[in-house]
């Protein structure tokens, strides 16, 4: 799981975004007993409703000051996914993209107001707009006003393996502070911002999302698991790979991969990243990296 990449500059956020991490990676441990699909999604749930991360209530505002959320799901034994886009009534929107995976042949992608009927149908639990907006948001606002160059690591990620071999993957953002209304990033584009496939192992990143969404970072790192890398090196050369794009695609990503050997993958070239994994009857693990 990854708490986002970015600058972390200050070291009560790396304390704080450790914390949440480390729980939500016991949530999605204890739901790995059920599948891989059901431990993402507690994992990334968890981080949408509690915690101090960009995601769900108390997101991010955009320019107009309102939070729309991101969120996107695969399951790795179907390769169905689900991507969700401009959430303004739900606060887990992560659960609305797993339900859309189960929506159609090859799942679902919504935006604005029919991905907020979606949430509908699946039966969530509405929020009022305004109640996305916390103290939070409105901090991340003026710290974002003082420093417009700050590049916030605190969207988050979550990949599992089961004991059946299936892999799943679930992310879940409220975007760039102050980004254009109708700007969607990578977190909710299949390949981009997530993917999970039983044959070679799950990905998510984090980052800025258009020159993710340039290269597909997610499902190239699984691609490279295929190719006959383990995830360490998986994870190592896609990042590369995106940062040889050009000077934009540098210093503005993460990206955490997993084999079907367990392998665990964790890389970043921003100032920091917070990430960590949990295998059965262990502790969780669970590290703020810097550079």
């Amino acid at each position: 799981m990854h708490g986002g990449a970015g600058t972390q500059a200050r070291a009560a956020d790396a304390a704080a975004y450790s914390a949440a991490v480390t729980e939500a990676l016991q949530r999605g441990g204890a739901a790995l007993c059920e599948s891989a699909r059901a431990a993402v999604v507690a994992a990334v749930a968890y981080m949408e409703e509690a915690t101090p991360l960009n995601a769900g209530r108390g997101a991010v505002l955009d320019a107009d000051g309102n939070v729309t959320l991101d969120a996107g799901f695969m399951d790795g034994a179907t390769r169905r996914f689900g991507g969700v886009a401009g959430v303004r009534r739900f606060a887990t929107p992560v659960r609305i993209a797993a339900a859309l995976s189960a929506d159609g042949e090859f799942g679902r992608l919504l935006i604005g107001d029919a991905a907020d009927e979606a949430g509908r149908l699946a039966g969530l639990p509405a929020v009022k707009p305004e109640d996305l907006v916390t103290e939070r948001s409105l901090r991340r606002e003026r710290e974002q006003s003082a420093d417009s160059t700050a590049l916030r690591g605190d969207t988050v990620g979550a990949i599992a393996l089961d004991e059946k071999g299936h892999v799943a993957a679930a992310v879940s953002t409220g975007g760039i502070g102050g980004k254009r209304v109708g700007r969607v990033g990578d977190s909710p584009i299949v390949g981009a911002g997530y993917w999970a496939d039983d044959a070679a192992g799950a990905s998510a990143t984090t980052g800025i999302g258009e020159a993710l969404l340039r290269q597909g970072s997610a499902r190239r790192a699984v691609q490279l698991i295929m190719e006959g890398l383990a995830a360490p090196d998986a994870a190592r050369r896609a990042l590369a790979e995106l940062a040889a794009e050009g000077p934009e695609s540098r210093g503005i990503a993460g990206i955490i991969v997993l084999d079907l050997q367990g392998g665990v993958g964790i890389e970043h070239d921003t100032p920091a990243m917070t990430a960590g994994w949990i295998h059965p009857n262990e502790a969780p693990t669970v590290r703020t990296l810097w550079r």
